[in-house]
């Protein structure tokens, strides 16, 4: 693997809409290229992007995979990232390890809203992107008019660099507009230097009053910096089941898209740019694996320097070394051991439990690589085994399942107690979970997780308590006055001891506190914890022989209840800032559901045809919200929230709430 240099590496992440045709133009290329004999279908499930079972179940991508082809002296790492939107955390993988992005656009859809994310999160991420137009042979359109029409739903300057010879059945072949002189498409070659010279202040001076256009070598020096700048965006067209332009897309490719050497750079905590070329090897995780057979196996971009098989590495998060006893080169679940590996390459080790997806590896001067941001995931649901005995089980499932995959995440909520699975998606979440029953031999109970509501007051009363009890020989007995009264959000529980003349001996006060503590953590009106609430002790009695801490305990709980209770108690509920984008012609549908969830609308924005709405919507309401928003949209819907403030809860569900708990309570 080591017999390329860095600036022989094209590194692609494909990504875009689900049967766009991504998997089958990645076989196309293998078959071209010799590294597979025969092409498989998506529809037959032998593809060598999509190896694993679920995959092959459902036929498209659940997983990134990376293959590799060396074609005229170039080497190619090709990643082909799952086009459902439920797995963008997949496309984000995929992104982090490559330096340019390929959206694929069918040509009978165009750009899709899903096409839309993914696309502009490659930008964020600086990723140099082009376009790639799939079933060419199927459909009859305009080639030029549909990169106009591509450019606008983007806000791109779309510029062909291949082009079809005809559309649907007539298609025959893909032919790439040359940067020299003589040939097809010198029209289309004069349209594209035109485009190009415009990134260099010399060039441009040269082609404005001269006349002259830029030679075949500068040409391709000035289309990959123009892309990677993002004032260009390369078009090319393809036939993907049929591998027409297959071929013809690689080729332009090398000639495109920007090598490892050319940027766009990785940058280290620091925001200094890393270069490739430097003594130190660094090394960045943007994948893991879970392999039947070799367990583990983590996916490194190696960002600068050079790795070998049997060498050893700081893991900078944990500050530890690791020994990288093995090197792989990944094609789909097949890998072949290599001896070393350049700056640029995307390589595979196995059996380093250690790593995590954005962990930096490094052989020198500590360079903590800048991890890319990973989408957050939106849909929750509480799960837990059906059998107990198997939490450990499940725990360790979660953990792997975790490593794979950076928009599922869990959490044992501290405040519900439940077990809590976070991710992209319902679809997501049922994909994940099934995975996880297949490794783990679990069956896992799922339902709506439980919303961390509070409880506090508004008012103050004063609470009293009497405890005693006589069981023949030493008894119980203590009493208990205070005050309870409304504190400031956020200040928990402010405990102010004001007794006189030794009413309560200073001993037992702290065991007044803690059985207020107690009476808090579990609830009073309806089972949540209570918050913000001012205890002022005043009096109190105790006996000589049968008062003790325990007795205490219970009759300070029982005084804060009793003056909770009378206090003005109220619930207060999460309220989440939550940003939704959706096509324009779904705007009615949002807004009115979105009132229906008692949201509040707080501002609209128009983005070209996506509109943008804002909201402010209680954390129950949203518990679902994932799921009407894909039904309501036909999944071209997106949404973001943020924990904004706890208010306090209408009185009617107030109500409903209290009477599911009493039942609870009295028991």
């Amino acid at each position: 693997m080591s017999q390329h240099a860095t600036s022989d590496i094209r590194n692609i992440a494909l990504i875009g809409g689900p049967g766009t045709g991504k998997t089958s133009l990645v076989e196309a290329i293998l078959h071209g290229t010799g590294v597979v004999g025969r092409m498989g279908t998506v529809g037959d499930g032998n593809t060598v992007s999509d190896f694993g079972e679920d995959e092959r179940e459902k036929k498209h991508s659940l997983q990134a995979s990376f293959m590799h082809v060396e074609h005229k002296g170039v080497y190619y790492n090709l990643c082909d990232a799952p086009g459902y939107p439920d797995f963008v955390g997949e496309a984000a993988c995929a992104l982090a390890g490559a330096e340019s992005a390929l959206l694929f656009v069918n040509a009978s859809q165009g750009v899709t809203f899903p096409s839309r994310k993914i696309w502009d999160l490659a930008g964020k991420l600086g990723r140099a992107r082009g376009i790639v137009v799939t079933h060419v042979d199927q459909h009859e359109f305009d080639p030029v008019e549909l990169c106009a029409t591509i450019g606008e739903a983007l806000s791109a300057r779309c510029v062909p660099i291949n082009l079809p010879d005809a559309t649907g059945a007539a298609l025959s072949k893909v032919t790439n507009v040359p940067l020299g002189e003589g040939g097809e498409l010198q029209e289309q070659r004069q349209a594209l230097l035109e485009a190009v010279v415009e990134v260099d202040e010399d060039a441009m001076t040269r082609f404005l009053e001269e006349d002259v256009l830029p030679d075949p070598d500068e040409a391709s020096r000035l289309l990959t910096q123009s892309i990677i700048a993002g004032e260009m965006v390369p078009v090319f067209f393809v036939a993907s089941t049929s591998s027409v332009g297959a071929m013809e897309l690689l080729e332009a490719a090398r000639t495109a898209l920007p090598s490892p050497a050319a940027g766009p750079f990785y940058k280290d905590g620091d925001g200094e740019t890393i270069q490739p070329d430097g003594d130190d090897g660094v090394a960045l995780v943007v994948n893991v694996v879970i392999d039947a057979f070799v367990g583990k196996l983590s996916i490194l971009r190696v960002v600068s320097g050079k790795l070998s098989a049997g060498s050893t590495m700081k893991l900078a998060r944990l500050d530890k070394s690791l020994k990288l006893a093995h090197l792989q080169a990944m094609q789909g679940k097949d890998h072949k051991e290599i001896h070393d590996a350049v700056a640029g390459d995307i390589i595979a080790v196995a059996k380093l439990d250690d790593l995590e997806i954005g962990d930096t590896l490094h052989s020198g001067a500590a360079r903590i690589v800048e991890p890319l941001p990973m989408p957050k995931p939106m849909a929750a649901r509480a799960i837990e085994p059906a059998n107990h005995a198997d939490d450990i089980k499940l725990s360790e499932a979660l953990r792997r399942a975790a490593s794979e995959d950076p928009a599922f995440t869990f959490e044992r909520d501290e405040h519900t107690g439940e077990l809590v699975v976070h991710g992209s998606s319902l679809m997501h979440i049922e994909t994940m979970l099934k995975r996880i029953k297949a490794r783990s031999h679990v069956e896992i109970e799922v339902h709506l997780p439980r919303v961390a509501l509070k409880e506090t007051v508004t008012g103050s009363s004063p609470g009293h308590h009497r405890h005693k009890k006589q069981t023949g020989g030493r008894g119980q007995f203590a009493e208990v006055f205070l005050e309870v009264e409304a504190a400031e959000r956020g200040s928990g529980l402010q405990f102010l001891d004001e007794t006189v003349g030794g009413s309560v001996p200073k001993q037992f006060i702290p065991a007044i506190e803690k059985g207020i503590r107690d009476v808090m953590t579990k609830g009073i009106i309806a089972g949540y914890r209570v918050e913000d609430v001012t205890v002022r002790v005043k009096d109190g009695k105790f006996h000589d022989v049968d008062s003790d801490e325990a007795s205490f305990k219970l009759a300070g709980g029982r005084a804060f209840k009793d003056g909770f209770a009378k206090a003005h108690p109220v619930l207060l509920e999460p309220l989440l800032d939550v940003e939704v984008a959706v096509p324009s012609r779904f705007m009615g549908a949002i807004t009115s559901d979105m009132t229906g969830r008692r949201g509040q609308i707080s501002g609209m924005d128009a983005l070209g045809d996506i509109q943008v709405i804002r909201a402010r919507v209680p954390q129950r309401e949203v518990l679902t919200y994932p799921t009407v928003l894909h039904s309501l949209t036909s999944g071209e819907g997106s949404f973001t929230a943020e924990f904004h403030d706890y208010e306090v809860v209408p009185g009617n569900i107030q109500q409903e709430l209290m009477a599911e708990y009493k039942p609870q309570d009295e028991d």
